[in-house]
């Protein structure tokens, strides 16, 4: 995975310094800078501007050739491999191409068509990553989720609110499912607050227990429920109008095994969640133990 993030850097760069220097040339012919065409023509800018270009370009074959013998991108690598092609090829002819005054609309293709090799690059490292996360059980050297934006986080905050005091005045008529799955009501104790956190949770029914998954959108984090949950090992839970202290567990390896292709069968976004998360997301199992 290093080796194809390292490649895929380097080619970005050199289309981006190719990119940058047409750009460069393309403004002084256009408004007819003579000074600044002096000094493109001194630095050598065409040898230069193809050195770049063709580094930039073998990049996007090497990383199209990887593309084509990795399963499940295949296609884009084949794609990839012809636009490779394609650049040098467009740039050794565009000079014969709409002569004259309109030789700029050449020029502005040419620039996209770079955009394209770049963006094409990006594609083919992420899916590789996506991919070889995937394959290895979700592990990666960098968390892939991101942390959501404080106004966002505070709109989220309000939601939760929102549902769960709505779940709380319907027994869970109103607000009782999200995602294809029921939902119940998890009150924790802040780990450092000491104060109750109530969070509404998409749950699998599992005999008497009740599976969760602590996926945190995907955040590449753990979710504060948890954490909390850790530490003391017992919670409340809220199915409808019916309260209950519960034993907390995380499910061992088999048990992982055995329900989350149920939890994925829901098409809750479990699995989108794995992917974007550099871990295993724990599935926490709650078992009644008390109603109240």
């Amino acid at each position: 995975m290093r080796v194809v993030r390292l490649i895929s850097l380097i080619a970005r760069v050199a289309l981006m310094v190719t990119l940058g220097l047409g750009l460069v040339f393309w403004i002084a012919q256009l408004f007819g800078w003579i000074g600044l065409l002096v000094f493109l023509a001194q630095i050598g800018f065409p040898g230069i501007h193809e050195a770049f270009g063709t580094i930039g370009v073998l990049g996007l074959f090497i990383l199209g050739s990887v593309a084509v013998f990795t399963k499940g991108s295949r296609w884009l690598g084949v794609g990839s491999i012809l636009y490779a092609f394609l650049v040098p090829a467009f740039g050794m002819t565009q000079t014969l191409i709409l002569v004259g005054n309109l030789h700029w609309l050449i020029q502005a293709t040419h620039l996209l068509v770079g955009i394209g090799a770049m963006v094409l690059i990006l594609r083919i490292e992420k899916r590789y990553r996506r991919l070889k996360l995937k394959e290895h059980g979700g592990t990666s050297e960098k968390p892939l989720g991101k942390p959501y934006p404080p106004i966002v986080a505070r709109l989220a905050r309000l939601a939760i609110a929102a549902h769960v005091a709505l779940y709380r005045l319907s027994g869970g008529t109103i607000a009782g499912r999200a995602q294809h799955m029921p939902v119940l009501l998890l009150t924790t104790t802040g780990r450092k607050s000491g104060k109750q956190h109530t969070t509404p949770l998409v749950y699998l029914a599992d005999g008497d227990g009740f599976v969760v998954v602590a996926s945190n959108g995907g955040q590449g984090k753990l979710p504060n429920w948890w954490l909390n949950l850790r530490e003391s090992k017992q919670a409340q839970i809220e199915i409808g109008r019916k309260r209950l202290r519960v034993r907390v567990q995380q499910a061992n390896p088999e048990e992982r095994q055995r329900l989350w292709p149920r939890v994925i069968a829901y098409r809750a976004g479990h699995e989108k969640y794995q992917e974007r998360t550099p871990y295993s997301l724990p599935l926490v199992i709650f078992h009644p133990e008390e109603t109240f």
